[in-house]
């Protein structure tokens, strides 16, 4: 026998077991009016559990007329409640044939026989009517949770549901459940039996329609927390203008779970009603971000999108230690500035220049290409802020160092080493900019250890074929001199000529 919760039931479940226990004993009147009694407890405790049952199924009813997606909910009450009756009519046939057997009912409703031992025995025992019980007992029971779609819930909701068969203990002589439960049993002590499965059934189905109506609470939000909130026109101001912003108290719920925040398309995480947004301020300038929030109504389940942009400005610390005479662009090449104006944003920062060209590459970065050597100027300006030049010297690029092969510069070379050589380099030594010097042309002359002197004009830096036959006759005690070398480096209008080269080929 199931062990219910409820104080009443306990004692009515209680009180069977004590006087099934003394009808071992004895069958005395005080006994059999004691089942009476206890038959009638079970019946009372019954209808008022039904009551209950139906006024949880009529508010099931009432939330599915307010909103149509809790129809489910009233259908599966209405399946719960008609499960319940299948079993409670087939317990009170079983009820109305006993009572039958046992001469029909007397003044109050009970069999004239109650102390008939055989009645139950062969109805229930012998006539197989027992087992039927059971099957039907415990098949009600997997209908019932069947109905809770979700199978953790429906596990959770099973050891509330009462509907259930206790199998005979392992010391009882009779190990067949109908034989335990029901041989030479007096009617009247089956019939409790039968009345408190009755009960079990609406107990069963209060949990059931306790869940479905839970399912169809509506959750509202309601505002629970305050917070101050100012929102500014601009998040930065120079000197002199004016700040502005809107000051409210904002109300939000702390407790709302139907919220979702996404940044730039990146989900937030919402706690407590709010959610935080960081970044990483990488680079400097005016950093523009887009908001949507969705709110789902907990009734009708529609989304509602909400969306806004906000911006900020991104600034820098920033010491300026400027080598006045070292203020120089150079012809030809891509010469990076950085430019910014304290209490001024990026975005606002004015800046022109005179004597180069000057592109604006994004976050305070500039590139200036000046197009001829001379002066220039940077002229920098913005709100608040008067127009600042800044004077620089336009240089043309240095002169390269000449070399053969890259690494040969004059002095005593092998003669494999020499002949291995493809041609004249210039390297710019130094020099921190991108940028590399064309050759144009140079004689080479070979003096051999005897005999008259070679002289060729060679075009371009690799060794053209009289060149190359040249160096290719390189030997011991020979002289190579490389002159006339002529060069143009970017930003160049003609060539320049480098300094010669001497070698002593070993």
């Amino acid at each position: 026998m199931s062990i219910p919760k409820e104080p009443r039931q306990l004692m009515i479940n209680l009180m069977y077991l004590v006087l099934t226990a003394m009808l071992a004993l004895n069958v005395s009147a005080e006994i059999l009016n004691a089942f009476i009694t206890l038959d009638r407890g079970l019946q009372e405790s019954s209808q008022i559990v039904q009551l209950s049952n139906d006024q949880l199924s009529m508010a099931i009813a009432q939330q599915a007329d307010a909103y149509s997606q809790f129809e489910p909910y009233r259908e599966k009450s209405a399946e719960v409640v008609s499960i319940g009756r299948s079993l409670e009519d087939y317990l009170k046939n079983i009820r109305d044939t006993l009572i039958m057997a046992a001469g029909g009912p007397d003044d109050h409703g009970m069999p004239i026989h109650k102390k008939n031992k055989e009645i139950a025995t062969r109805l229930l025992v012998d006539g197989g009517k027992g087992d039927e019980l059971k099957a039907r007992i415990l098949d009600v029971r997997e209908q019932l949770l069947a109905t809770v779609e979700d199978p953790a819930e429906r596990e959770a909701l099973a050891s509330s549901v009462p509907l259930r068969i206790n199998e005979p203990p392992e010391d009882a002589k009779e190990k067949d459940w109908s034989t335990y439960t029901f041989r030479q049993m007096p009617v009247v002590s089956v019939l409790p039996l039968l009345t408190k499965w009755q009960n079990d059934v609406h107990m069963a189905q209060t949990v059931l329609l306790n869940h479905f109506l839970k399912k169809t609470e509506v959750n509202t939000i309601k505002p629970d927390a305050f917070i101050p909130v100012v929102s500014a026109e601009k998040s930065y101001v120079i000197r002199g203008e004016p700040f502005r912003s809107e000051v409210f108290l904002a109300a939000y719920s702390s407790t709302a779970d139907n919220i979702k925040m996404w940044v730039d398309g990146r989900p937030l995480e919402v706690r407590n009603g709010k959610a935080e947004f960081n970044a990483t301020s990488g680079s400097i300038g005016l950093k523009k971000h887009e908001m949507k929030v969705e709110l789902t109504d907990p009734v009708s389940g529609e989304v509602q999108s909400f969306t806004k942009s906000f911006s900020y400005e991104v600034g820098e610390r920033s010491v300026t230690v400027a080598a006045e005479k070292m203020n120089v662009l150079y012809v030809g090449v891509d010469n990076p500035l950085a430019i910014s104006a304290a209490g001024v944003p990026s975005g606002q920062i004015q800046v022109r220049a005179e004597g180069t060209e000057l592109k604006n590459v994004g976050n305070g970065k500039y590139v200036a290409r000046p197009a001829e050597a001379g002066n220039a100027r940077i002229i920098v300006s913005g709100p608040g802020l008067e127009p600042t030049a800044f004077p620089y010297r336009v240089r043309r690029i240095p002169d390269p160092v000449p070399t053969v092969g890259g690494t040969l510069r004059r002095g005593d070379v092998a003669a494999g080493t020499f002949r291995a050589q493809q041609g004249v380099i210039p390297i710019l030594e130094n020099f921190d900019f991108e940028a590399t010097c064309n050759v144009i042309s140079y004689e080479i002359a070979r003096v051999p250890r005897s005999g008259d002197a070679q002289v060729v004009e060679n075009q371009g830096a690799r060794f053209q074929s009289p060149a190359r036959r040249l160096v290719d006759q390189a030997d011991h005690g020979d002289t190579f001199y490389v002159d006339r070398i002529k060069v143009k480096c970017p930003g160049d209008r003609s060539s320049r000529e480098l300094g010669g080269l001497i070698f002593r080929i070993k």
